[in-house]
């Protein structure tokens, strides 16, 4: 039996390491490939389509019939038929979240500009629920128990963190010690995004010097990029340029990805030309989403 190809033989690898730590969710790899491939290409695929592509990703029917059916029922997809087929789309309900979460995933950086204003929160006791989920939307870093900076002038923070008897503070020229340095590292998921970096520096690696990769390959390695980028990406705190450390892997992950994404593009597109379905027959062309990703033009 002849020996699969490197890009092949990496998927097949990065499948069987990702099965075994228990992150491989047919739902959230059908999220991904509506919101990557079809969002920018009408939105709607056929059924058949996203099962071809999920079995290649080793998720077989039954599972994807689940997931759909949960999605369904959670308001994330919508349904409908033509004929004997069945066609999926994100949900309208869902659509402002999901361009919110591109902006993010598709970022060509994840740094706030330099000298963006910073002040500190000193509350005098713990942090109260309703102001930790603020915290989590404001997008500041929670210092200690009743610390927080945050990433805006102290006149403007939310509401929900103008807590009575703290004490608001703005604080411009800031020397992070070896605890910040601690927590935001832990905020900008450093581990988690330095082993999505070594986990995909051999595919780079394959793609550099390895003969390009089969349509259907490419399809899959975008999706199951797109499906690990995309739950870290939604989740890493952005912060001032001036305060990234020089040891923080996103930078570079998000430039790794990057530029993986673009060498496979072209042939992911077209195994969505030759087997992607709309109730009216092929997908239409990409919108202008698809060139802009990762700062294009």
């Amino acid at each position: 039996m002849l020996e699969p190809d490197p890009i092949a033989r990496l998927i097949t690898a990065r499948l069987t390491a990702l099965q075994a730590a228990q992150h491989l969710s047919a739902w959230s790899l059908i999220v991904s490939f509506l919101g990557d491939a079809i969002g920018p290409r009408g939105g709607v695929v056929s059924a058949s389509t996203v099962q071809t592509l999920l079995q290649r990703l080793g998720i077989g029917h039954g599972a994807v019939r689940t997931a759909i059916s949960r999605l369904s029922a959670d308001g994330w997809i919508e349904r409908s038929r033509e004929g004997r087929n069945s066609f999926y789309q994100l949900s309208g309900d869902v659509g402002e979240t999901v361009l919110s979460a591109e902006r993010r995933i598709y970022a060509a950086s994840s740094l706030l500009p330099a000298k963006t204003p910073k002040s500190l929160v000193i509350a005098a006791d713990p942090l109260p629920d309703a102001a930790l989920r603020a915290l989590d939307t404001a997008g500041a870093l929670q210092l200690a128990p009743q610390v927080v900076l945050c990433f805006a002038r102290a006149a403007d923070l939310p509401k929900k963190l103008l807590l009575s008897g703290a004490t608001f503070a703005d604080a411009s020229a800031l020397v992070p010690g070896e605890a910040m340095i601690g927590q935001m590292a832990k905020a900008r998921r450093a581990d988690e995004i330095e082993a999505l970096q070594q986990a995909y520096l051999p595919v780079s690696a394959a793609l550099d010097h390895a003969p390009a990769p089969s349509p259907e390959d490419a399809m899959a390695l975008r999706c199951l990029m797109i499906h690990e980028w995309r739950r870290l990406a939604l989740r890493v705190l952005a912060v001032p340029a001036d305060l990234v450390q020089p040891g923080d892997p996103e930078p570079e992950t998000r430039a790794l990805v990057a530029s993986i994404y673009a060498r496979v593009l072209a042939p992911s597109e077209a195994w969505l030309d030759a087997n992607a379905a709309t109730p009216s027959g092929a997908l239409p062309p990409p919108d202008k989403r698809l060139a802009q990703r990762f700062g294009g033009s």
